[in-house]
C-alpha cells in the first residue's frame, strides 16, 4: 500500500490556499494541520478542512504524522522556518523567495544538507507544458545559439496592497520589491530557460508607491552562453500587463505570454497571435489571480523525489540561483556597477 504524505502547512495567509487545494488533490497526500501566529485564521482552515490546529510552529514541527512542512509565512520568514523544519528532520515546500540574504541561504544550505532532507521552492510555471516545450526546443538547438533573452513584468500593485500587510513593501520582511516579491517567477523562468546568468547590472527606483523597497527596475543581464537580455519589473504600471518572456537565437524566436506560447517563429513554422491557456492567471493586477494546477504538479514532483531518492525539479540549488540574481540586481543598483554572480 502507498504511503499517505501528511503536510503541516504554517502560515494561513493568502497564499495557503493554493498549497491546501494541491494537497486535497493529490490522493497520496493529506492535510494533517495548520499554524498561524493569528490563531483566528488557522482556526478558519482547520474548520473547513477539518484538520488540527498547532498552539505552536514546535508543536507542528514534533508532530510524528507529519512529513513535509509548507512555508506560507512573509517572505522575510522563509529561510529561518525552514531552517528549524530541517533541524527536526522535516522536507520542506518553502514559497518564493526561499531566503531574502545571503545569509539565510548559507544558513539554509548548511542545514538542509547537514540534516539530508528534500527542500522544494515554489516555481510553479517550470511544470506548464508549455514551459517544457520551450525548454526542449532550446535543448534540442531548435533556435540555435540563444542571443537574447527578456522577460517584461509590468504589473500592477496599488498603495492599499502595500498598506494592508506590514511586512509588504520593506526590506527586513519582503526582502524586496518588483524584483524579489512580484517577478521571482519570471526571473526564474527566464533564468530556467536560457541561464545560467554570469553578470547583472540593475537600476532599480521607487517612482508611485510609498514604500521601502523598488517598484520598477530593469536589469541587463549577461548569460554564461554570451547571449544577452532584460529584465525589467514593476508594480508601478496602470493597468498591468500579463508577464511576456521572449528568446531569441540564430535559428528562431518564442514569445510566451504568461504560461502560454504566443510566438513560435522556428524552423519556419509561425505561430503568431493571443492563443488559449493564460486567461486564468491574472496575477499582473490580482495578487490573487493564479490557479492550483502548476501547485498540483510540484507538490506531486516533490512527494516522487522523496519516494525515488532523488532532487524535487526546484530544489535548494535552483531556488538558489534566482535570489542571487535579485541580490546582484539589487547591490549594482546601489553601487552604480555591474555585478558578477
Amino acid at each position: 500500500m502507498n504511503k499517505k504524505y501528511g503536510f503541516g502547512i504554517v502560515g494561513c495567509g493568502v497564499i495557503s490556499k493554493w498549497h491546501i487545494a494541491a494537497i486535497n488533490a493529490i490522493d497520496n497526500a493529506e492535510l494533517i494541520g495548520v499554524f498561524d501566529q493569528h490563531r483566528s485564521g488557522a482556526e478558519k482552515i482547520a474548520g473547513e478542512q477539518s484538520c488540527k490546529v498547532f498552539d505552536t510552529y514546535e508543536e507542528m514541527l514534533c508532530c510524528d504524522k507529519i512529513d513535509i512542512i509548507n512555508i506560507c509565512t512573509p517572505s522575510g520568514t522563509h529561510a529561518p522556518l525552514a531552517v528549524e523544519a530541517a533541524k527536526h528532520n522535516k522536507n520542506i515546500i518553502v514559497e518564493k523567495p526561499m531566503a531574502i540574504t545571503k545569509q539565510q541561504i548559507d544558513e539554509l544550505t548548511y542545514t538542509v544538507e547537514k540534516n539530508n532532507v528534500k527542500l522544494a521552492v515554489i516555481s510553479q510555471l517550470r511544470f506548464k507544458d508549455s514551459i517544457q516545450k520551450v525548454k526542449s526546443a532550446i535543448r534540442n538547438g531548435e533556435l540555435g545559439d540563444i542571443v537574447l533573452g527578456d522577460v517584461y513584468m509590468k504589473y500592477y500593485r496599488s498603495q492599499e496592497y502595500y498598506d494592508s500587510s506590514g511586512w509588504r513593501g520593506t526590506w527586513e520582511m519582503d526582502g524586496g520589491g518588483a524584483l524579489m516579491n512580484q517577478g521571482i517567477h519570471g526571473i526564474d523562468l527566464l533564468q530556467y530557460l536560457v541561464g545560467p546568468i554570469k553578470s547583472v547590472m540593475g537600476m532599480c527606483k521607487t517612482l508611485a508607491r510609498d514604500i521601502q523597497v523598488e517598484d520598477t527596475a530593469n536589469v541587463i543581464v549577461e548569460f554564461q552562453s554570451g547571449a544577452i537580455g532584460v529584465i525589467q519589473g514593476t508594480t508601478s504600471v496602470e493597468p498591468g500587463y500579463p508577464r511576456i518572456i521572449q528568446i531569441s537565437g540564430t535559428k528562431g524566436t518564442i514569445e510566451i505570454t504568461e504560461d502560454t506560447i504566443t510566438r513560435w517563429d522556428v524552423g519556419g513554422s509561425a505561430l503568431r497571435g493571443k492563443q488559449e491557456g493564460f486567461g486564468s492567471i491574472k496575477s499582473y493586477r490580482d495578487p490573487q489571480g493564479l490557479e492550483s494546477g502548476s501547485h498540483i504538479l510540484q507538490i506531486k514532483d516533490f512527494i516522487s523525489a522523496i519516494e525515488e531518492g532523488r532532487s524535487p525539479l526546484v530544489d535548494l540549488y535552483e531556488g538558489k540561483k534566482t535570489v542571487e540574481i535579485i541580490l546582484g540586481a539589487y547591490e549594482s543598483a546601489k553601487s552604480g556597477k555591474k555585478v558578477l554572480l
